[in-house]
């Protein structure tokens, strides 16, 4: 069988919310590592201190976290590991982040009298 994922570098995920699952076997290595969540804009910036977590996954065990939080997996060493990802997305939230940022356009526009309001 061809070895796949064998480590996962620095992303975020496109959820609001992810889990992963470690379903188990023998491995070394693969630890998750998190970085701290960040927008769009600034997926890219400089980590802080206060935002660095290492975590060894163990079979059986499950992390919970943000899908705009930066993670990634270091490579597994030795053995097999095996993880159930599901990213949880929300249609709702989505839709609303794009109204938001509409209407925050048009409030801005309207501020810098670029848009005409009636009377």
């Amino acid at each position: 069988m061809p070895e796949r994922d064998v480590e996962l570098g620095f992303h975020v995920d496109d959820s609001e919310v992810t889990l992963n699952v470690c379903l188990g076997k023998q491995f070394s290595g693969g630890d998750l590592f998190f970085r701290g969540v960040r927008c769009d804009k600034h997926v890219n910036t400089e980590t802080q201190t206060v935002e660095i977590l290492d975590y060894s996954h163990i079979p059986g065990h499950a992390v919970l976290h943000r899908g705009r939080h930066r993670h990634g997996a270091r490579a597994t060493t030795s053995g097999q590991r095996f993880n159930l990802l599901l990213w949880c997305r929300s249609s709702v939230y989505r839709e609303l982040r794009k109204y938001q940022k509409g209407f925050l356009k048009l409030e801005l526009l309207k501020r810098e009298g670029k848009l005409a309001t009636r009377a």
